[in-house]
């Protein structure tokens, strides 16, 4: 009950996960999706990077905004990440030296002294006090503030035989932490798309009275493709004749979240559709495509 308490008391601000060149840019966590040991995340908006402790994995879960951390060992305790916006680390100190109330009749007050690690780390023991405080529990705080006016915290929850432990995983986070001048720009600005559609196979599928109908166009790297239409789907609005099994080239401009991608058929007029990232997903004309290894393109 105690953990379940402090786990709807706390609020972060979620981060996002690095992505390769092969990938679409993220830059916000996904739900129910897991993150293992050494994996990096960041937070453009915050200018915020830090990595997955070894023996930790990090997800957040569906419906909520807490972003939290388990161990893949037999450890026991769990690890919530906050960000404290328009504070530094004097205010963070003063917040914890008030102690925080999680829920009517329980309270997380620092536990001795606050101290401080690698020259600018809070840290402190912590406890909980209460009708509905578990004396068997065991809380332990770190904090580190960034100069563009906000703090990360991370609470763990664990008890007697495993917070050693889990105080290693939670300073080797904390140690990873670091901060670089926020950013508004689009997690898109410089996305190449070529390299990303290179091998690929775009599919649409539609679920229609009488069955599946799909388009499936697979882009090869030595710039040919071959397309196979049973809609109009990606060359809605074009004349008859691009039904069917088609073959010619491609080629993609790059314009941040949108691209231009141009097919020179072999028997046809030449064809441009336009490309739309959201959300980590692809729109074509509005109706959402998926993108997968090219099978046909490996043979």
């Amino acid at each position: 009950m105690y953990h379940r308490i402090i786990y709807c008391a706390i609020v972060c601000l979620l981060v996002g996960v690095n992505s390769s060149a092969q990938d679409l840019p993220s830059n916000r966590l996904k739900p129910g999706t897991l993150y293992h040991p050494g994996d990096s995340v960041k937070s453009p908006r915050l200018g915020l990077s830090a990595r997955i402790p070894e023996g930790w994995e990090g997800v957040l879960p569906r419906d909520t905004e807490v972003f939290l951390l388990m161990p893949n060992t037999n450890i026991v305790g769990e690890m919530f990440i906050v960000v404290n916006e328009k504070l530094d680390l004097a205010g963070q100190r003063k917040r914890w030296e008030a102690g925080a109330e999680l829920a009517p009749g329980l309270k997380l007050q620092v536990d001795g002294g606050i101290t401080v690690r690698d020259g600018d780390i809070l840290s402190a023991n912590g406890k909980a006090v209460g009708a509905q405080a578990n004396a068997q529990n065991r809380a332990y705080l770190e904090a580190r503030c960034s100069p563009h006016g906000f703090c990360v915290v991370v609470l763990a929850i664990t008890d007697n035989a495993s917070l050693e432990r889990v105080k290693q995983g939670l300073q080797a986070f904390m140690s990873s932490t670091s901060f670089k001048k926020p950013s508004t720009d689009s997690p898109y600005k410089n996305f190449d798309w070529k390299p990303f559609l290179s091998g690929k196979i775009l599919l649409g599928i539609n679920q229609e009275e009488g069955g599946t109908k799909e388009d499936e166009v697979d882009l090869c790297s030595d710039g040919t493709f071959e397309s196979r239409i049973t809609r109009t789907g990606v060359f809605k609005g074009q004349a008859k004749g691009y039904q069917g099994k088609k073959r010619g080239t491609w080629d993609v401009k790059s314009n941040g979240e949108k691209a231009t991608l141009t097919f020179t058929f072999e028997k046809l007029d030449p064809v441009e559709i336009e490309l739309l990232a959201k959300d980590e997903e692809i729109y074509i004309k509005g109706a959402r495509y998926f993108v997968g290894e090219s099978e046909r393109c490996k043979k």
